[in-house]
């Protein structure tokens, strides 16, 4: 039987993005919870706003909105999987999902750069689950290292391998890689109203 922290996805990750142009606007979330209406509640979105709709209408609307999205649904076993717009690190939406880990990928447009796998737990960011640059090299929650075989960053630090890793330790933590069901899925997008 094959060991769920060593699988590798179907799907090249980076690939994914790019084939759906969300390689340079990808900000991810992954809440610790199989109740997406509660994970909603606790990003205080705008019920109101709610839309059902799939990646393309999503993303379009994110290139178009000047104010905080989600785009969000199941993503597997225990798991909610957010799309979020205009949010950043320690945004008190992120803070604000209490006693579950949550994890965040984000490419930074304005830097132009990747930042680590954060992980948040109640309301504040523990650490970073970042697969190693080297085999047993360093990694900031040693208790996340049996997630790392075979994905080392390596020396070459390129941009499109780095966030395919990233995604792979993401979904071996989460039991889900990215997919083509989650690329082609209808999942619920969502204003975060200013202020809240």
């Amino acid at each position: 039987m094959t060991d769920p922290a060593q699988e590798y996805p179907l799907e090249d990750q980076w690939g994914l993005l790019v084939e759906h142009r969300i390689e340079y606007l990808f900000h991810g979330l992954w809440v610790e919870s199989g109740d997406v209406d509660e994970v909603s509640a606790l990003l205080r979105v705008d019920p109101d706003s709610r839309r059902e709709c799939g990646l393309e209408t999503a993303t379009e609307a994110f290139q178009t909105s000047s104010g905080e999205m989600v785009w969000m649904g199941a993503h597997s076993a225990g798991w909610t999987h957010v799309l979020a717009h205009r949010l950043y690190p320690y945004h008190p939406a992120i803070r604000n999902l209490g006693k579950r880990r949550v994890l965040e990928v984000r490419y930074n447009d304005h830097l132009r750069e990747l930042e680590p796998v954060n992980l948040y737990y109640d309301g504040e960011q523990v650490g970073d689950v970042t697969p190693p640059y080297e085999e047993g090299g360093y990694i900031d929650l040693p208790d996340y290292r049996p997630y790392t075989s075979g994905i080392e960053l390596g020396d070459a630090l390129d941009l499109s391998r780095c966030v395919h890793l990233m995604l792979c330790m993401v979904g071996r933590i989460t039991g889900r890689f990215l997919d083509r069901e989650w690329v082609t899925s209808t999942r619920a997008l969502y204003r975060i109203p200013e202020g809240t």
